[in-house]
Order: C-alpha cells, then sequence, then structure tokens
C-alpha cells in the first residue's frame, strides 16, 4: 500500500490512528497518533489509509482517473505528463547539505499505463528483493531510503516492470534492466538537477531508454582524477610531505586522514587510488633530484597500501631503490625510496 505523508490513516491491530508525519523507510512511517499526541512508528502494513492527503484538492489538475478499480489504485502523488518515460530519482532529504544527506529513491511513472513493479539491489549475481507494488499513471512512489554510511556499498539496482491499462490496450514488452550505480556521483553537488518531479535538485535517471547502456554515468579516470583534485583543493590538509631538517629526508604520510579532511563518499578503493595519487604525485616530483630520500609512511593495517607501494616501486620505478625505513624513527610502516 502507498501510504503519503499527511494521509490520515487507521491502526489494524490496535484502536485508534493517525496522520502520517514522516516516511522512515519503504515499509515504515511515522504517525502522530490522535488520542495522545505522541509520533510512532508504524509498518504500513498495519495501516488502512482512511483519508488521503490528495483527495478532495480541486485546484489540481492532476487526478486520478475515476474509472480504475479499487483493487488497483493507490493513492500515488500526481505529476504533470511530458512523455511516457519511467524514471528514478534520488532525493536528498530536507534539512541536510546536497552532498551530506540520506538519499530517498523514488520510482516515477510518466506513463498512462499503470506499473507493477518488482525492485532488487544487484550485487554480482546476487540480487536482494527490497519491495514490490503498483504505482497510478503519472505517480511517484518511494521505494526505499539510504543512509550516508550505506551509500558506498551500492552497486547495481534491478527493475521489473510490467505495464497495465484497463480496458483497450495493447499490450507493451515489460522491462527488465540493470542499472549501476556510481557512489561517488551522490557527493557531487553538480549531479543534482531541478526537474519537473520535484521541488528539490535530485539525481534523476530514465529507466525505460532503449539507446543507453543503463550504466548510471559511469565516471571515466579522468572524471575520478579531477573529483579528487577538486576535493583536495578544498580539504588537504597540508602536512604531507614535509622535510626533515635533521636528516633531510622527505617524509609522506599516506595515511588517509593526513592527506584529506574527510573521505566522505570514498570507497575502499577510492581511498587507496587517493592514497596512490599522492604516492605517484611526489615521486614525479622528484625524479631529477638524484640521491634524494624519501620516506612513504604507509602503516601496517592489513598490508594492502604496502604492497601496492612496493609493486609499484618494482613495476613502474625499478630504477631507484627501496628498503624498510628506519623502525626507530618511523616504526614498522615505512618504505624509503632513493632516487637514482
Amino acid at each position: 500500500m502507498q501510504i503519503n505523508i499527511g494521509d490520515k490513516v487507521r491502526f489494524l491491530s490496535q484502536t485508534g490512528g493517525g496522520r502520517v508525519t514522516r516516511i522512515i523507510d519503504a515499509k515504515t512511517v511515522m504517525v502522530l497518533n490522535e488520542e495522545d499526541d505522541f509520533e510512532i512508528p508504524t509498518l504500513k502494513s498495519d495501516l488502512v489509509v482512511i483519508e488521503s492527503q490528495s483527495e478532495g484538492n480541486s485546484s489540481s489538475s492532476h487526478s486520478l482517473s475515476s474509472n480504475k478499480s479499487a483493487s488497483s489504485v493507490t493513492k500515488s502523488e500526481p505529476l504533470k505528463v511530458k512523455k511516457e518515460d519511467i524514471y528514478f530519482a534520488f532525493v536528498p532529504r530536507a534539512g541536510y547539505e546536497i552532498t551530506s544527506s540520506p538519499l530517498e529513491l523514488y520510482l516515477i511513472n510518466d506513463t498512462n499505463s499503470i506499473l507493477l513493479y518488482n525492485f532488487f539491489n544487484q550485487n554480482g549475481a546476487k540480487f536482494e528483493g527490497i519491495t514490490t507494488g503498483n504505482i497510478d499513471p503519472n505517480s511517484k512512489i518511494l521505494l526505499t531510503e539510504f543512509d550516508q554510511n550505506e551509500l558506498g556499498n551500492l552497486s547495481a539496482f534491478h527493475f521489473q516492470i510490467l505495464y497495465y491499462q484497463a480496458g483497450d490496450f495493447t499490450p507493451k514488452t515489460p522491462l527488465n534492466k540493470t542499472v549501476k550505480i556510481q557512489p561517488i556521483k551522490f557527493y557531487k553537488a553538480s549531479s543534482y538537477k531541478l526537474t519537473d518531479y520535484f521541488h528539490e535538485q535530485v539525481i534523476l535517471h530514465q529507466i525505460n531508454a532503449e539507446d543507453i547502456d543503463h550504466k548510471f554515468d559511469e565516471l571515466s579516470q579522468k572524471d575520478f582524477n579531477k573529483l579528487i583534485r577538486e576535493k583536495e583543493g578544498s580539504s588537504k590538509k597540508g602536512q604531507s610531505p614535509k622535510l626533515n631538517p635533521k636528516t633531510n629526508i622527505l617524509e609522506v604520510d599516506l595515511h588517509i586522514n593526513k592527506l584529506i579532511d574527510s573521505v566522505t563518499g570514498f570507497s575502499n578503493a577510492d581511498i587507496l587510488n587517493f592514497q596512490m595519487e599522492e604516492f605517484h604525485k611526489v615521486i614525479r616530483e622528484n625524479e631529477m633530484n638524484k640521491g634524494k630520500k624519501i620516506v612513504f609512511i604507509h602503516g601496517i593495517g592489513n598490508g594492502t597500501l604496502k604492497q601496492k607501494v612496493l609493486t609499484e616501486l618494482k613495476r613502474k620505478y625499478k630504477k631507484h631503490s627501496s628498503q624498510d625505513a628506519s623502525f626507530k624513527e618511523y616504526g614498522y610502516g615505512a618504505t624509503m625510496v632513493t632516487i637514482k
């Protein structure tokens, strides 16, 4: 059942009801109990809508068709139809900065058909069913929400969509689409645009386009490097590299918290790429300084960064010599490179 903010509802498992004040997730809403004025989280399956917020709004020119059966009608928010398109949109939550907000995921039906949909998270060959239902023509519906700590783990979405119209209707081919997600896009303000469907700026993606490869605007390496430079320019701490005046050794701390203030939106792979960008940059800047000693502090951790540094030294910078840095000065998590 679709339930919107402002709908008047009744509880199925107990007496009483109230008004919906907030959508918590695809299955749960917050209800302001009319008996005690307390807000309580409630499963949608335990509610019945007795008065929709959109009902009785005579000023709207987008009312739902009156000839639909009660079993097929969901009280979706009306929209203006421009063409037969289906979208999904990431919508920042009100009150948050656009690039640091939890995101609500909406399905948008900009067609004249009722859509029956299944929505899945996809990770490789594994599918996780998130929600299923139907959505009225010219409407949008909340599918789910993602907190900040979940965004970096998104891989792909999968949609199964079936078209339906009462009466005379030429059946359309069902949609069965996988859309790859690039989480780093959520943290670029330029990714969010104004649309006809929301007051807020959102990330909008068309599901039923025939001439696209259904990749979510994947960033090329050039785009990624540009984003890194933008992030670096705005928040780099400037603590690396530094010259030790006693030893004349250039010290480069590759710990990510020494390179950048915030890693919001960065996956582990993004962080490693950022650290290696710093490593390569320092090597390049000192290629002509023969005899220069550079200590890269990579820490011990799980050894991933250290192994990546050593691999690059052997593969790309094999003319330079390298060894473990002084245990006394740097512990067990540093490598010294001498430029040859």
